[in-house]
């Protein structure tokens, strides 16, 4: 009679490899959409050698991540910097040299303490302070929306291996039963009708 415990330990074991495999992939997104997601400082310059346009400048600008990363809406999600995982996050921009050509009226103060972006998440522009431009940057993937669809994988993953596994340990122990009924019937210990035969004396 064959046996079929090889068979689920085979499947279990790829099973198991699998869910392993999975874990790493996700580890590995999650550390790169952070290293994406961490703010950061940049001073954004334009090239000298091509003539501005109405969205560029030959001026330094000082921009500053204001917030996390946000799905992009329907009606922008073709523009750059929705590209190219569909997400976006504010930027307060200031120009450097307007601020550095202005004096401040008290010397102690720091010249940037007037450009910083309010702690208010609302994208109003008059709550932001003068010369101070909003602008949107490409934004890596949001990590609690991964994570979250990555769980959702994994769950409906193991649903289905479990689902699979109990039709296979059905399916397994049906043709156990069959195999020792033919067994049975060719030895002469079951009639055709199913009816035990009394061993003869």
């Amino acid at each position: 009679m064959p046996s079929h415990s090889p068979t689920l330990a085979t499947i279990s074991r790829l099973c198991l490899l699998i869910f392993l495999e999975l874990c790493l992939i996700h580890a590995a997104v999650g550390q790169l959409a952070k290293d994406e997601a961490t703010p950061r400082y940049r001073n954004t310059r334009a090239d000298s050698d091509v003539p501005p346009t109405n969205h560029e400048t030959s001026n330094d600008l000082l921009c500053t991540p204001f917030g996390g990363c946000e799905p992009c809406p329907p009606d922008a999600i073709n523009l750059p910097f929705c590209r190219p995982f569909g997400n976006r996050r504010l930027m307060h921009c200031v120009n450097v040299t307007d601020s550095a050509s202005q004096s401040p009226s008290d010397p102690k103060s720091d010249p940037h303490d007037s450009h910083k972006p309010p702690h208010s998440p609302s994208h109003d522009s008059t709550n932001h302070p003068a010369g101070e431009v909003l602008a949107w940057e490409s934004c890596g993937r949001i990590v609690e929306k991964e994570s979250a669809d990555f769980y959702e994988f994994i769950a409906v993953n193991v649903v289905f291996a479990i689902i699979a596994l109990g039709v296979l340990f059905f399916r397994s122990r049906r043709m156990e039963l069959m195999q020792a009924r033919q067994l049975a019937a060719r030895i002469g210990l079951l009639r055709d009708d199913g009816i035990r035969r009394e061993p003869r004396l």
